[in-house]
């Protein structure tokens, strides 16, 4: 253990020339460009490059031999997962909890509640990730130990599909990075809302779920204890929330998501069209004791601008605002931002 904190240390203190302090985190907006026309945005400051998709991040085993320390589930877990891109070398976060906001994962569902990427992410190298999680133990942070510290650095080796699965582990633990890189000309769309609509009664009274994928996927309909399908992001679960419930306004009915942006592929319908396809699904679920309830929206992005959405759950009609914009690249943030 002390080696591979070691070599984290060494990595943490080079940041800091580049960057000021490592934890300092990307300022860098999913919607920079939402609120421009397409003919105002210049290409010497976007980007068509190869973009990553986020799908989840979990503990996949954890070492049952070792007499110190003790692990065995479940597992009370807060810190940090982070990428590191060319974009402005600071932290993009997919995962932050502080001590006293653990999350409790188990062998059945080993998942950490991803909260990021706060924008897209670039595949140009350097991209590096980063893995700062901590077990809490008693009462006193001094009960506390470290589960992982590391770097993991992204090649992308290529794969059929795009999927792949990057992996960290030390002596205690193998956690996993599941992902997909977008090759074609990608944005990132921004879910600004995702609520009820005035006048329909929430469907959520046993909890849900908003979840999407780029390109359509065949979804699942299952109970509230199945995972969610491999190529699916999740923007919010309510089986990670307090009490298990879904985290909505009284007044206004939207709900409070965990993830906000993704990333997608624009595909043309033909070669010999300028027609954007839909390549955006988004899924509502409405869990129940009698089996979770779905809805679905084919959405085709925008290259800017802003976008709403609308399908019926259940009899209750629901409603989705999405923030379109390009994806911003290094050249820009070297010359308007650092």
């Amino acid at each position: 253990m002390e080696d591979y904190q070691e070599v984290f240390d060494s990595y943490l203190q080079g940041l800091e020339s580049k960057v000021g302090h490592f934890g300092y985190t990307s300022l860098v907006s999913p919607m920079h460009f939402t609120h421009y026309t397409p003919r105002q945005v210049t290409s010497d400051y976007t980007t068509r490059g190869i973009t990553l998709q986020i799908f989840s991040f979990k503990i996949a085993n954890i070492s049952l031999d070792l007499e110190w320390p003790l692990l065995q589930w479940p597992l009370k877990v807060y810190g940090v997962v982070a990428a590191r891109d060319n974009v402005d070398r600071k932290r993009n976060v997919l995962f932050h909890r502080q001590r006293d906001n653990f999350q409790e994962i188990t062998q059945e569902d080993p998942f950490l509640c991803l909260t990021g990427p706060s924008r897209a992410i670039s595949a140009e190298s350097p991209l590096e990730f980063e893995v700062q999680l901590k077990l809490k133990g008693g009462h006193a942070e001094s009960e506390d130990s470290v589960l992982i510290n590391r770097k993991g650095h992204f090649g992308g080796y290529h794969t059929d599909n795009g999927l792949y699965t990057v992996t960290f582990d030390n002596c205690l633990c193998t956690a996993e990075l599941s992902l997909q890189k977008l090759y074609r000309g990608a944005v990132q769309a921004t879910f600004l809302r995702v609520g009820i609509v005035k006048g329909s009664q929430s469907p959520f009274s046993y909890g849900g779920r908003v979840a999407c994928s780029s390109p359509p996927q065949e979804d699942v309909v299952r109970g509230s204890e199945g995972p969610a399908a491999p190529t699916q992001v999740v923007l919010l679960d309510s089986r990670y929330c307090a009490g298990g419930k879904m985290p909505i306004g009284e007044e206004d009915g939207y709900l409070d998501l965990s993830r906000h942006v993704v990333s997608l592929e624009l595909r043309t319908v033909s070669e010999d069209s300028e027609e954007l396809e839909e390549t955006l699904k988004v899924v509502v679920e409405a869990y129940s004791p009698g089996g979770s309830v779905q809805a679905a929206v084919m959405v085709r992005p925008q290259y800017c601008g802003i976008s709403k959405h609308k399908c019926d759950l259940n009899g209750s009609k629901v409603k989705i605002t999405i923030a379109w914009s390009p994806i911003i690249s290094s050249a820009f943030t070297k010359k308007v931002i650092l």
